[in-house]
């Protein structure tokens, strides 16, 4: 086998990679739109999971503001272990500190005060994987100057691979 049908074979796994890929995250896309569109959810129940992006610094320097944390739903908790509960409309992500029977204080670790107790019923979840520097991402790809320049690059590349395949070149792939 000479070196162009195996590079063209690795540049077709890659494409299909890249395409499977972003199939895989339409579909999650669509799953948690319908969710929380459709069936009018407050959270986003993907395989018993849900993630939240936190607000503020209340858990720095264990989870910063614009952290993505990620929450077993109905975990059974202990002390010390960082949940997501509901107070009024809002989710919060603070560590346990203190149980006493169905009465549950927390509080953020960067806080000095601690939180109005709650039940166990308002627990979603434990936290069971933190996200860091989500924040500075969304920055930067929501800016205008950093997408247009990716959105061109893509483009580029696109137009020279398939340049290159309709010319037959036998030197490149």
């Amino acid at each position: 086998m000479d070196l162009n049908k195996i590079l063209k074979i690795i540049k077709n796994i890659i494409i299909n990679l890249i395409i499977f890929v972003l199939g895989i995250i339409a579909i999650i896309a669509i799953w948690t739109s319908i969710q929380l569109n459709v069936q009018n959810k407050e959270y986003i129940d993907l395989f018993g999971y849900s993630f939240f992006s936190t607000k503020t610094g209340s858990m720095s320097p264990t989870i910063e503001k614009g952290d993505i944390v990620i929450v077993k739903i109905g975990e059974q908790v202990q002390k010390n272990d960082i949940i997501t509960y509901k107070k009024d409309n809002s989710f919060i992500t603070h560590r346990i500190i203190e149980i006493d029977g169905d009465s549950i204080i927390a509080k953020g670790d960067n806080n000095n005060t601690k939180d109005e107790p709650i039940t166990k019923h308002a627990i979603l979840g434990k936290v069971c994987f933190i996200i860091n520097n989500v924040e500075i991402w969304k920055k930067v790809f929501s800016d205008i100057s950093v997408i247009i320049p990716i959105v061109i690059t893509v483009i580029l590349l696109v137009i020279l691979v398939s340049y290159k395949e309709k010319t037959g070149d036998k030197n490149d792939w």
